[in-house]
């Protein structure tokens, strides 16, 4: 299995409601590829709700059979449109992407 954890850090936030909201849309349009994207195994997408400075506000926490599938997610339309849909939103992503 392969797992594939994605976390976002909002840097354009005004406010924690800015930021909140920003997450939250977000979420909003990432949480719906497992509907859309038949190789995904296992899909969380969650907000951040400790204070830590280090935290990061929004996390993807997904799972494939195989790096083609991973692959194929990554490059799958849908997944592509999440991306473009939430370009506007300044942020810094961190990725680990490991087989267990």
């Amino acid at each position: 299995m392969i797992k594939h954890i994605v976390l976002f850090k909002i840097t354009d936030a005004g406010n924690n409601d800015d930021r909140l909201n920003k997450a939250l849309k977000m979420k909003s349009v990432f949480e719906k590829l497992i509907e859309k994207i038949d190789v995904i195994r296992s899909y969380e997408v969650g907000i951040n709700k400790g204070d830590s400075d280090s935290a990061h506000d929004l996390a993807i926490n997904s799972s494939f059979d195989t790096w083609n599938d991973l692959d194929e997610y990554i490059n799958h339309p849908a997944h592509q449109e999440a991306i473009r849909l939430n370009k506007n939103i300044q942020k810094v992503k961190a990725v680990v992407d490991y087989e267990i």
